[in-house]
């Protein structure tokens, strides 16, 4: 007598957990941390993307544990539209979160 071994194997989407605010607001100078979370089966894969390209690393702008992006000293120029993509077999799934960069604010005595 042989012994039938039957596999089921179970797969799904990534689903989004924990993610930053749609929306924030920084100054110049500041570090700014964004985040997002998601699970699926298989575990999907975190892409960050700034203005629909592909996020860079350099020395102010890096990933670290916990799905985080990590942006040091921001300047205007870091100001638009990131978006954490995860993808597995099954499916994607997108979370964007509009960076504001704000100047430094003047006085002007009349």
């Amino acid at each position: 007598m042989r012994a039938r071994v039957c596999a089921v194997l179970y797969a799904a989407p990534p689903e989004l957990g924990a993610v930053s605010p749609g929306f924030m607001i920084e100054r110049e100078g500041a570090t700014v941390e964004l985040s997002c979370l998601a699970t699926g089966i298989p575990a999907p894969t975190l892409t960050w993307l700034k203005d629909g390209k592909e996020v860079g690393r350099s020395a102010r702008l890096s990933t670290s544990p916990g799905n985080r992006l990590v942006i040091k000293s921001v300047v205007l120029a870091d100001a638009g539209v990131y978006s954490c993509l995860f993808k597995n077999p099954v499916a994607q799934v997108a979370h964007d979160i509009r960076l504001v960069v704000k100047g430094p604010s003047s006085l002007h005595a009349v």
